[in-house]
């Protein structure tokens, strides 16, 4: 019998999923978690008979045993935590945004090819079984060549008035998470780009603002709104439009459209609910010309 992959966890909040997953897949096992709230450490521990956990990530790295690590902490600790679990011999799963920059995603990148690694972007819609099906219907033609995806994405991150919400304050802050790319959109906008085959992109071009500069003192501050362009070989393109603000009147939170545009079809998924923190599209749609 083969010897399951053992599993190290960094980060216990989003992280507990992992855990779990870990611990209900056939060849891998949630071997030891880290976290500098130990309380919730031995907490996750307990509940899903973990052997090992430890308050520094850096002593579960020590660990021979650990095939993987799974890195779920906030954005602006991540990256020397992928680079020291990378060094460490360690294949390594990343929560996104799994950098705060482009240098930093390129550092990440390069220390994965030197160590010889597998690194994984977090970035698990690709693997849901609607999307898959979907990646077949277009890499085999049905809709003609697809030239061209469309994304819009907002949702409403901020409470009445556009407060931030208590503990939340991070998500806002420049060079900490993002704006709405960051924080859900960066899923669709991988989507849509593993729908269209992962074509090696050329350009790109974006627009960013800040609509309530004012609203509260955290400094420089994320985007509200963002909207770009990006070109790739073969002439397709991927416009999204993403936004962290939707007035508290309006009759929901979540509004996302992504439809592929081909030459003799299109497919079109939507939603507007969150869902159980899926992030998933519902159902899809299609038109053939």
């Amino acid at each position: 019998m083969t010897e399951k992959i053992k599993i190290g966890v960094i980060g216990c909040g989003v992280g507990r999923n992992w855990v779990v997953g870990a611990t209900r897949c056939e060849d891998t096992t949630a071997w030891a978690v880290a976290d500098l709230d130990r309380q919730l450490a031995q907490q996750i521990a307990a509940e899903n008979e973990v052997p090992r956990v430890y308050s520094d990530y850096r002593e579960l790295l020590e660990d021979d045993r650990i095939d993987a690590v799974g890195i779920a902490t906030a954005p602006d600790i991540r990256k020397p935590m992928v680079v020291d679990a990378l060094k460490a011999g360690k294949h390594v799963l990343v929560q996104k945004p799994h950098g705060c920059n482009a240098e930093e995603v390129r550092e990440i990148n390069l220390v994965s090819v030197e160590s010889e690694k597998t690194l994984v972007y977090s970035y698990f819609m690709r693997h849901q079984q609607e999307n898959k099906k979907n990646r077949t219907i277009i890499a085999q033609g049905k809709i003609g060549h697809v030239y061209h995806t469309r994304v819009h994405y907002h949702c409403r991150e901020r409470g009445t008035d556009y407060e931030v919400p208590p503990g939340r304050e991070w998500l806002y802050r420049w060079g900490k998470k993002g704006g709405a790319l960051g924080q859900h959109g960066s899923h669709y906008l991988d989507l849509a780009w593993f729908l269209m085959g992962c074509p090696t992109p050329e350009w790109a071009y974006a627009v960013s603002h800040s609509a309530f500069p004012s609203t509260f003192n955290l400094g420089r501050h994320s985007e509200d709104y963002l909207s770009f362009l990006v070109g790739f070989v073969g002439g397709m393109t991927i416009q999204m439009d993403t936004s962290a603000v939707i007035p508290t009147w309006a009759d929901r939170a979540w509004d996302l459209s992504l439809r592929v545009l081909g030459t003799e079809g299109t497919i079109e998924q939507q939603s507007t609910a969150q869902g159980s923190g899926t992030r998933r599209l519902l159902g899809s749609i299609y038109y053939l010309y």
